[in-house]
């Protein structure tokens, strides 16, 4: 679950983040969102950080920043795919992500926060949310109609999406819009956590490394094989902390790597548009100009070196929900056969 407090500050301030900004008269509910923000970044990062001297201050426009970059970013995503038995037989972006109607049906009813939401809002007819996948491509031999000929043994490449997440459904579109924001922003932020860390230790490790051969050295006979190739290590140790970055040595140095990160959010997470096309067996075309191709236009968000994940804004039915499985019922019939 993310904090109530970040999903009201993108369902109140989104697409209007520049109230954020240093020299803009932010009003009361503003600046209150901007300190529980800022607050929660340090919380999830190192509450250390409070230390500092001005650390909200520091902190507030590389935060605005990274607010006002996932706003836009998710807000290009389309708009909401309606998955139900109807859609799957006519929309070819539904009938491309997944293997069938009952598939479908499967990755939602199996979804113990869509069932939650249903059972809070015994009213509502229908749950929004964000809907991950992964996206394979592999090349396998199949038949393809070359003008009037059917050739066989064709190098084709099969499109498939696996892995399906649904991710904090709500009751509305602006609710799966808000989760998604919230879900990236909180896993840029642990991210520069991990990240903060890996340097520290990192370095930390490199740099003991380092002190140990040069003791060793000092020990040894110049121009000996064994002088220079302890020579050799060091300087590639050398070469590595370089590459490693400066050690995060003080609370300081900490504090302006985490606003520096949130301020080259680019640099962290990435939202790709893409355009495929592919026919009704997944069988990817070069353009839409082949009978029977449809065209798929997807968005794939990767944070940091994680794999690309596509993502996109669903809507599912209540009246399509599979009956909830007794799991313990159908230990004991597969035992008892």
């Amino acid at each position: 679950m993310f904090p109530a407090f970040l999903e009201e500050t993108f369902r109140r301030f989104g697409g209007r983040f520049d109230q954020f900004s240093e020299t803009a008269d932010a009003g009361p509910s503003c600046a209150q969102s901007v300190k529980l923000t800022v607050e929660h970044v340090v919380e999830e990062t190192s509450g250390r950080l409070r230390a500092v001297p001005g650390y909200a201050r520091r902190l507030r426009e590389p935060v605005a920043s990274a607010l006002r970059s996932i706003d836009a970013m998710v807000d290009q995503i389309p708009g909401v795919l309606s998955c139900q038995r109807s859609t799957f037989a006519t929309d070819p972006h539904v009938n491309a992500f997944f293997v069938d109607h009952n598939s479908m049906r499967e990755v939602f009813s199996t979804s113990k926060e869509v069932r939650a939401l249903f059972d809070a809002n015994t009213a509502a007819e229908q749950c929004f949310a964000l809907l991950c996948m992964h996206r394979g491509e592999r090349r396998q031999l199949g038949m393809a109609l070359v003008g009037d000929q059917l050739h066989k043994d064709v190098m084709q490449t099969a499109v498939s999406f696996s892995d399906h997440q649904v991710v904090s459904p709500g009751l509305d579109e602006t609710a799966a819009r808000c989760a998604l924001k919230c879900c990236i922003f909180n896993c840029v932020v642990g991210h520069i956590r991990a990240r903060s860390t890996q340097l520290n230790s990192g370095t930390s490790d490199l740099e003991s490394r380092a002190r140990a051969l040069n003791g060793r050295l000092r020990h040894l006979v110049a121009d000996t094989h064994e002088h220079a190739a302890v020579q050799r290590e060091i300087e590639a140790l050398d070469a590595e902390l370089q590459r490693q970055g400066p050690r995060l040595s003080s609370l300081d140095d900490q504090l302006r790597f985490v606003a520096d990160s949130l301020s080259r959010l680019d640099e962290i997470v990435a939202c790709r548009h893409q355009t495929i096309y592919v026919d009704r067996l997944g069988i990817r075309q070069d353009n839409a100009a082949a009978t029977n191709v449809h065209e798929l236009r997807l968005a794939e968000i990767q944070v940091a070196t994680k794999p690309p994940r596509v993502a996109s804004l669903v809507s599912f039915p209540r009246g399509e929900l599979l009956p909830e499985r007794d799991f313990l019922r159908e230990a004991s019939l597969f035992l008892a056969a």
